[in-house]
């Protein structure tokens, strides 16, 4: 049988199955990098309306460092994150910073590990009452 006799589809067959095995991949890692991204940001304003929290926590009269790491913990908290979170407090007589910093372990799940040893940190200052 010559080539031009054998239908078109037979031609065809198998094509179907090689595009989809190397597509497939690369929309995978698309699709993984995407959700780990909005992951990352999730974490990221999380843990700035934590450091925002605790900072109105000890800005407040008779706040201590502890009420600002309390809240900021319960924060984070409500939404799974805080495993492995850092929180530093530091206070003047005018101001009150809170420092909240959280490694990708707190926040990534993708078995890929895109942000492996990566931390991201959230600082807020506000002035005392």
């Amino acid at each position: 049988m010559k080539r031009s006799e054998i239908p078109r589809t037979t031609a065809r067959r198998g094509a179907v199955t090689v595009e989809f095995a190397l597509v497939v991949p690369i929309i995978l890692l698309l699709f993984f990098a995407a959700l780990e991204l909005a992951s990352m940001n999730f974490a990221r304003h999380t843990i700035g309306f934590a450091a925002y929290e605790g900072a109105r926590k000890v800005a407040i009269p008779g706040g201590t460092a502890l009420n600002a790491t309390n809240e900021a913990m319960r924060q984070m908290g409500l939404v799974g994150l805080g495993t492995g979170a850092q929180i530093s407090v530091t206070q003047t007589n005018t101001e009150a910073t809170v420092r909240v910093q959280l490694p990708s372990s707190g926040f990534s799940w993708s078995p890929l590990g895109y942000f492996a040893g990566y931390s991201i940190s959230e600082t807020c200052t506000l002035r005392k009452e």
